[in-house]
């Protein structure tokens, strides 16, 4: 078989690119959608000045008789520490910050440090939407209980990807979903369908910036472990500092 002319090679290579899925293109294609959800809330400003995200509830595991107490900090943009407690036992403390994740002091690798990742990306919407050089790509239209919502996936560094689910309507993100490579293809982490409630607007009890949201079965936890009842969720703007050690 005799080889394509370069020129006719050239055309094609550049057709096929030509044709790929664009960032940049998907990004703007979105924009109005996510100024909505931007909108949704409290605003870009308001957002950014939200440095610090804190949520406390409590834990249950088919390993332990008594439900626990799990606390997150989140710190833009990337830096997350958890910490969940059982009655009568020493606390474990999941840490990711720089790039790195550890367990109790341990470095952790793979799914384990992939998942805390993911974590760290949910506590980071909306805002993680709209950052500058944020790739974006529209996954089109999801229906869940009845009701059409709008899939926007942010890709992450290690192959990784976050879906959050989008209420047309009032901007609002009902649902997060993460995913990581795996060798039969990929593993996929989220609230189950109905299994969570929506990210819900800032409001002003604890400052400018504080918010409530439920949160549970979230499946990048250990198997067997999930949240119950409330999760309680404040964005704190300034005084307070993510520990990551």
């Amino acid at each position: 078989m005799r080889p394509l002319p370069r020129s006719v090679a050239s055309f094609a290579i550049a057709l096929a690119l030509s044709l790929a899925p664009c960032p940049s293109r998907a990004g703007e294609a979105l924009a109005p959608l996510l100024d909505q959800v931007v909108a949704a809330y409290g605003g870009h400003a308001a957002l950014e000045k939200a440095r610090v995200v804190k949520e406390e509830g409590t834990v249950t595991s088919l390993m332990h008789p008594n439900p626990g107490r799990i606390v997150r900090i989140f710190q833009r943009p990337d830096s997350l520490r958890v910490e969940i407690a059982y009655p009568e036992e020493t606390p474990e403390v999941r840490v990711v910050h720089g790039g790195r994740g550890a367990r109790d002091g341990q470095e952790v690798t793979g799914p384990a440090h992939a998942a805390m990742v993911l974590q760290a990306a949910r506590l980071a919407l909306p805002l993680a939407l709209v950052q500058k050089g944020a790739r974006v790509a529209d996954r089109g239209t999801v229906e869940r209980d009845g009701k059409r919502r709008r899939a926007v996936a942010l890709a992450l560094p290690g192959a990784l990807e976050l879906v959050a689910e989008i209420d047309p309507a009032s901007g609002r993100i009902l649902r997060s979903s993460g995913a990581m490579p795996s060798p039969g293809g990929k593993i996929e982490f989220g609230l189950p369908p109905g299994g969570g409630g929506p990210l819900r607007a800032p409001r002003g009890e604890l400052g400018p910036r504080a918010a409530h949201r439920r949160d549970r079965a979230a499946a990048d936890r250990d198997p067997g472990r999930r949240s119950a009842g409330r999760l309680r969720r404040a964005a704190v703007t300034s005084g307070a500092e993510a520990q990551n050690s």
